[in-house]
């Protein structure tokens, strides 16, 4: 998997539209997410598995501090991530749920989360690359606005749940050791899926059989 762009918005300390172009970083071979604390690093991570799964890195976090407390209750809080693997380059746009105040009356009322997945062209591709504003709507083919089917087409198209896919893609705290106390034979299989091994297995299987 290749991530090709974020875009966050009200999330965190990121009052304002905020757009990471991982594709011109990743030019220049590998690069480093530094700042000091309270400057975003982990927001940015959670932003990531959040648009993916809609959960946030840490298992025992919740996604209510997805929602930035410096923006107005009007504004929209919402991650964007365009990211490419072999099967193709997908968008998914993501709304974390939270409180705002009525439009009529007192008191607050919850806004519930969205979601969009979309698989682009090539020429989709460049055309939202080059958008300064692509909204909720995507030139692309829109594959699903349901929570539960985008969980599935992700996991399906990644390859990886999860809780997979932060053991070993995004290691939070905390995260990394449970995976090393996982029993053998989890470990081993997660690992194949992660790096393509499997086909060094069945080689092994069948010179045991032979």
């Amino acid at each position: 998997m290749q991530l090709r762009s974020l875009t966050i918005q009200a999330i965190g300390p990121f009052k304002d539209a905020f757009t990471i172009d991982f594709a011109r970083l990743a030019e220049g071979g590998l690069f480093l997410l530094e700042g000091p604390t309270g400057a975003g690093k982990s927001t940015i991570i959670d932003a990531i598995v959040f648009a993916l799964y809609g959960k946030v890195a840490s298992a025992g976090a919740s996604e209510d501090r997805l929602r930035s407390t410096h923006v107005r209750a009007e504004v929209e809080s919402y991650v964007d991530l365009v990211l490419e693997v072999p099967a193709g380059v997908y968008r998914v746009r993501r709304s974390p749920a939270y409180d705002r105040p009525k439009q009529r009356g007192t008191g607050t009322t919850r806004q519930q989360t969205k979601v969009n997945l979309w698989q682009l062209s090539a020429a989709d591709a460049e055309a939202l690359d080059t958008s300064e504003d692509p909204g909720d709507q995507s030139p692309g083919q829109l594959l699903s606005s349901r929570a539960d089917e985008v969980g599935d087409a992700i996991t399906r198209i990644l390859g990886l749940s999860r809780e997979q896919f932060v053991q070993t893609i995004v290691l939070p705290q905390g995260e990394f050791a449970s995976f090393l106390r996982a029993k053998p034979e989890d470990r081993s299989a997660l690992l194949q899926r992660v790096f393509g091994t499997e086909i060094y297995q069945r080689i092994q299987n069948e010179l045991v059989e032979a």
